[in-house]
């Protein structure tokens, strides 16, 4: 079988990211189990991507449809910000996206997951373009529990998310921002300026797209247009961001690749990536742990498994990856000149 199955019990999935997360017991141990937790999505999400993909080129031939396995340091954090959090509880281990051209064609494609409702367990959503996060994320989420009696993945948490491609745009300069600084920005945390900066910018693509700006803004352009000048001029944001430039990855084994591991070196302004075919999915998500857990202590090092069609989508899904703004710098500059 080319897929991973559970071999562990939730008692001890749930002990094995406590520990991982506390940084106590061994953490070859941990990592084993967290590893077959992990990998154990790679089938279920398979499945959620197909459909998603099938749904959303309907609607819009060119959409960006693209799966991942959430990272080591992210699901770490996670449980790490909530005592009562348990690694079996998280509904984001594996997850899905459509990044669609419009605002209207995310309604529509979430609207299918209502009208054609999926066999699986619909437990909760979040409508995040009409209610946006302070820091400005802006999407939708539907958060779903993999079913059936007889399947041996039943009771797995899978999330899809639905954006925009303002709202992609957006959402990938921040987590490239992240590696810029240093700053956790994706979790509220970080200096104040950079902060406000996003919620800003994220507030001008809501207008622009006839959606509710973020909670502490401004809902007049030309407020958000002067504040964000009055930002950069003081921090200098937009320098920031043109101080990098996109680097060509170096790429092994990419013929008939399903999945691709890509480890980003900001330091050292390096890209590799890795392509595994989909026969290949244990030996991907066993050297995806093994590769994050090389990473230094304090290292911005970035490691993630994903799984698109092709290079091109890669770049397209995860420009942060590539340390490529200029899209988004683009659109500062159209504001601050």
């Amino acid at each position: 079988m080319a897929y991973a199955t559970l071999q562990f019990t939730r008692t001890e999935y749930n002990a094995a990211g406590r520990a991982f997360a506390d940084a106590v017991g061994n953490p070859a141990d941990c990592l084993a189990i967290i590893d077959n937790f992990r990998a154990s999505h790679a089938h279920p999400l398979n499945t959620f991507h197909t459909t998603l993909k099938n749904r959303a080129q309907k609607l819009a031939p060119k959409a960006l449809v693209v799966q991942r396995i959430k990272r080591l340091d992210s699901i770490a954090a996670k449980l790490r910000s909530k005592s009562s959090m348990r690694l079996t509880q998280m509904q984001d281990i594996g997850g899905c996206r459509a990044v669609m051209p419009t605002v209207q064609l995310v309604r529509r494609l979430e609207a299918t997951y209502v009208n054609s409702p999926l066999v699986h367990t619909l437990s909760n959503s979040k409508d995040y373009i009409a209610t946006p996060k302070p820091t400005g994320y802006r999407g939708v989420h539907l958060m779903y529990t993999f079913a059936g009696a007889s399947s041996p993945y039943a009771g797995l948490k899978l999330e899809i998310q639905i954006r925009t491609q303002l709202q992609h745009k957006w959402a990938t300069a921040v987590e490239a921002a992240e590696t810029f600084t240093g700053q956790a920005l994706k979790s509220n945390l970080g200096s104040e300026e950079w902060r406000r900066f996003f919620a800003l910018m994220s507030s001008v693509f809501a207008l622009r797209e006839g959606c509710p700006t973020v909670p502490g803004t401004s809902d007049d352009f030309l407020k958000l247009s002067e504040e964000i000048r009055q930002l950069n001029a003081s921090h200098h944001m937009a320098n920031v961001f043109a101080a990098y430039r996109a680097i060509l990855p170096r790429v092994e084994q990419q013929k008939n690749a399903r999945y691709f591991l890509v480890r980003l070196e900001p330091a050292g302004r390096r890209v590799f990536v890795r392509g595994y075919r989909k026969e290949q999915s244990r030996l991907a998500h066993h050297e995806y742990t093994t590769a994050e857990s090389l990473i230094p202590a304090g290292s911005s090092v970035r490691v993630v498994l994903v799984s698109v069609s092709s290079i091109n989508s890669l770049k397209r899904a995860y420009p942060n990856y590539f340390l490529d703004t200029e899209q988004f710098l683009n659109e500062v500059r159209v504001i601050t000149g």
